[in-house]
């Protein structure tokens, strides 16, 4: 098979990132693997084979841009870019009078300022053949802001604020920018550690997630989808 474009899962870990870079993998892209170690993500290429591991801090500017450089001249063009950082590395519940802003700005950075930095460097190019997809994995914590939850809620309010502020410029010029809200757990061992008596309805499965990534990507540009929820079918809202 020829590979001749790529998705880049931004936050690719063992749980969402993984399963989406494999159904991409699948759907005949390169797959640009950037996590802040790559300590998975260079066995995860191993098994994909057309993949390319790239280390990234999404709160650090010069390695946003190191990761684009490497992107540009290592791989495809893109054509799909995922961010998919956070998850329950910022799940942090507590009051927001113990909130540490050093804490907060570096969450916020991964979740929107990082996002914003590295869709600068790769935005025109996808612009410029008018056809790819941004795709933002959002949470509950993207649609309000509750009680003790302040940490979860406030980078994640940003994260969709810049979802929704790309998808009115860049939309009308043939990028599908979608926000994904997962409500729920996702399937992995932190999860069982929460909830060990949860059943198969209980938890979003990550290869279900990756499935609608695929999804909204390959939809027709009469119906594109701004906001989809994802939510077990027990899961109360």
């Amino acid at each position: 098979m020829s590979f001749l474009k790529t998705c880049v899962v931004a936050g690719t870990g063992p749980g969402n990132g993984a399963a989406i870079a494999r159904a991409f993998s699948k759907e005949g892209f390169h797959v640009a693997l950037l996590s802040r170690s790559n300590t998975f993500t260079s066995s995860l290429a191993s098994e994909l084979g057309n993949a390319t591991a790239i280390t990234c801090d999404l709160s650090d500017e010069i390695s946003i841009a190191q990761a684009a450089k490497k992107i540009e001249s290592e791989c495809p063009p893109v054509e799909v870019l995922v961010f998919n950082a956070g998850g329950a590395s910022t799940f942090r519940p507590g009051t927001l009078l113990d909130i540490q802003p050093s804490e907060l700005i570096k969450s916020i950075s991964a979740r929107s300022m990082g996002p914003l930095a590295l869709s600068q460097h790769l935005l025109p190019g996808m612009v410029e053949r008018k056809k790819g997809s941004v795709l933002f994995t959002g949470a509950t914590a993207s649609l309000r802001g509750s009680a003790n939850f302040a940490f979860v809620a406030i980078p994640s309010f940003s994260c969709k604020a810049l979802a929704e502020s790309m998808a009115r410029e860049f939309m009308p010029k043939g990028i599908h920018v979608s926000h994904i809200v997962l409500d729920g757990a996702v399937e992995s061992e932190r999860a069982r550690q929460w909830m060990p008596n949860a059943g198969p309805d209980d938890l979003i499965q990550p290869k279900d997630v990756a499935a609608n990534y695929v999804m909204l990507h390959n939809q027709p540009r009469s119906t594109w989808t701004f906001e989809l929820v994802l939510r077990p079918a027990v899961e109360k809202w």
